[in-house]
């Protein structure tokens, strides 16, 4: 597979991870800026598993820049949201998770892959990921305890 074939058959997964860690704002240019930095060195092709080094590499921009802002991650619409539509606190208490913890959610609850392979795509151990997941399932149910017993 060529570095033409490699781009179009990952950008839009790369771009939604990307809006789900840093906003949709941001996206596409947190994207191509890990491409063009990839594609600088060498090519797509000679990467041993692109998706996966991709993926990696967009969460790791996608903290680089939370650090550089100084400032807890925007909140933002998440790309594909489960049917049917989910309540604003849900979509807001997902977006203000630390960026490992959101970007392990997504991966196994909105991308469904298994906690094996989150943990590849994050550059983590499987026990880090379900880590992650436990805290923000913590968290989560902390913020929605809070709304419906306000409701």
């Amino acid at each position: 597979m060529d570095d033409a074939e490699i781009w179009v058959r990952h950008k839009d997964d790369l771009v939604r991870y990307a809006a789900v860690l840093i906003g949709p704002s941001d996206a596409e240019d947190v994207v191509s800026t890990i491409v063009l930095r990839v594609l600088n060195r060498r090519g797509l092709s000679d990467l041993d598993d692109p998706r996966t080094y991709l993926f990696r590499a967009v969460l790791n921009e996608c903290r680089t820049r939370a650090v550089r802002r100084k400032v807890s991650l925007g909140i933002a619409d998440l790309p594909e949201p489960p049917p049917p539509e989910p309540r604003r606190e849900v979509v807001d208490a997902v977006l203000a998770l630390p960026v490992r913890q959101r970007a392990a959610t997504y991966l196994v609850y909105w991308a469904d892959l298994s906690i094996a392979d989150a943990a590849h795509v994050m550059g983590a151990r499987p026990g880090t990921v379900k880590r992650y997941l436990h805290l923000a399932r913590g968290r989560l149910r902390g913020v929605l305890d809070e709304h419906v017993h306000v409701e």
